[in-house]
């Protein structure tokens, strides 16, 4: 289980480094992407094979569409020895982020957010709903 919450920031070569422990859970071979809430989302090589194997399930049409999209906004990264990665400035852009990152585990995948965005969401304030989801949940 990916977990935690490391506050770091982005070198001026775009290089960002993966917290040691999500690193070591994560492994050698890592897909980043493009997510809707405009961060990006980390997974490791198996959980990207998970991930990507219910495309296949959708009718071809829709399939097609989502494959674009998934797999142009993609990449497979190795991280360096001091576990930094190359992150292009189209996934900077992208996710709004200047210098200063939070990086979050999710359980079975890590997102990357602008310090700026993640402040401004108050993802460190508990969901109003949390216990009722939680409820439904059964938890």
């Amino acid at each position: 289980m990916l977990t935690g919450k490391y506050p770091h920031s982005i070198d001026g070569k775009n290089r960002l480094i993966i917290p040691a422990k999500l690193k070591e859970q994560l492994g050698d071979t890592i897909t980043i992407i493009k997510d809707a809430d405009k961060c990006l989302c980390v997974y490791s090589k198996e959980e990207w094979t998970s991930y990507t194997s219910a495309i296949s399930q959708l009718p071809k049409s829709q399939a097609k569409d989502v494959a674009r999209f998934l797999y142009s906004n993609a990449i497979e990264v190795t991280p360096d020895a001091q576990g930094r990665v190359l992150l292009p400035q189209g996934m900077v852009d992208f996710a709004g982020i200047t210098k200063n990152v939070v990086t979050v585990g999710c359980g079975k995948y890590a997102e990357i957010w602008s310090e700026e965005r993640w402040n401004e969401n108050n993802f460190d304030d508990e969901p109003e709903n949390l216990a009722e989801t939680l409820a439904l949940l059964g938890l």
